[in-house]
């Protein structure tokens, strides 16, 4: 399932801006590349990263941002390559530290100091890579995917497959290339209280979920599983996943 998300990005990348969004802003990252995202509410900052093939307009569309709004200051961002933001298209554009630096240059232009950062399937594999870097994020919300590589095997063999058949358009092939070469992230490497959010139904998080569940303790790393709930489902059934994730932070202010 993870697999067939990330396939829709390496075909047609997210680019649509929802009508009657939050107003746009622009953050300039190091390389010069703008990054668009925008800020609604008021309270301790949340960055909110979008899944692969998406923007950051899933957010609002799925109810998030409203109802965070109320406590929150949300900031939710399209990811170099999506939405508004520039879509540069070498292998070099899309390296990790450059997406790290993206994240940064949005929560500076933000006057965010420090935030929380939230990520679903590929929003959460760029973001834990931030979480683990940088101080600034104080908890993390993962959802939907493994620990471990960037790319398990399934996904490493269709991405190669895309890339050597010539099916994949040249920001596919730039993305996936890059991703093929961050490095893996073990739960023990999170600095910062994190929440992995698997749904019983996704696979490969699900698997995942087993083969650590053991080794998880004593870790900053907590583990829920939402029963019945498939990878789109973990993002789309906000009645299930968000009071789960509340709970979380509520826990992380006391």
């Amino acid at each position: 399932m993870i697999a067939a998300i990330a396939i829709g990005f390496l075909l047609a990348p997210g680019d649509q801006p929802a009508a009657g969004a939050t107003a746009t802003r622009f953050a300039k990252s190091p390389d010069g590349t703008r990054i668009a995202y925008d800020v609604s509410g008021s309270g301790p900052a949340v960055m909110l990263l979008h899944g692969g093939g998406q923007t950051r307009q899933v957010w609002h569309e799925a109810g998030y941002v409203a109802r965070l709004a109320s406590g929150f200051r949300v900031i939710t961002v399209d990811l170099r390559g999506n939405g508004e933001s520039d879509k540069p298209v070498t292998k070099a554009a899309y390296a990790i530290d450059r997406l790290i630096e993206d994240l940064l240059a949005v929560a500076d232009d933000a006057n965010a100091r420090d935030f929380s950062v939230w990520g679903f399937s590929y929003g959460a594999n760029v973001g834990r890579y931030l979480a683990v870097r940088s101080a600034r994020v104080t908890s993390m919300v993962y959802i939907g995917i493994p620990f471990g590589p960037a790319a398990d095997p399934m996904f490493r063999d269709i991405i190669l497959k895309r890339i050597q058949d010539g099916t994949a358009p040249p920001l596919g092939v730039a993305w996936t290339s890059a991703l093929l070469e961050y490095p893996a992230v073990e739960p023990g490497e999170m600095r910062s209280p994190t929440l992995w959010v698997v749904g019983t139904k996704n696979t490969s998080a699900a698997t995942s979920a087993d083969h650590y569940e053991s080794s998880i303790a004593g870790t900053r790393v907590q583990l829920v599983r939402l029963e019945g709930l498939t990878h789109p489902q973990e993002l789309e059934r906000i009645d299930v996943t968000l009071p789960r994730v509340l709970e979380f932070m509520r826990a992380q202010r006391h």
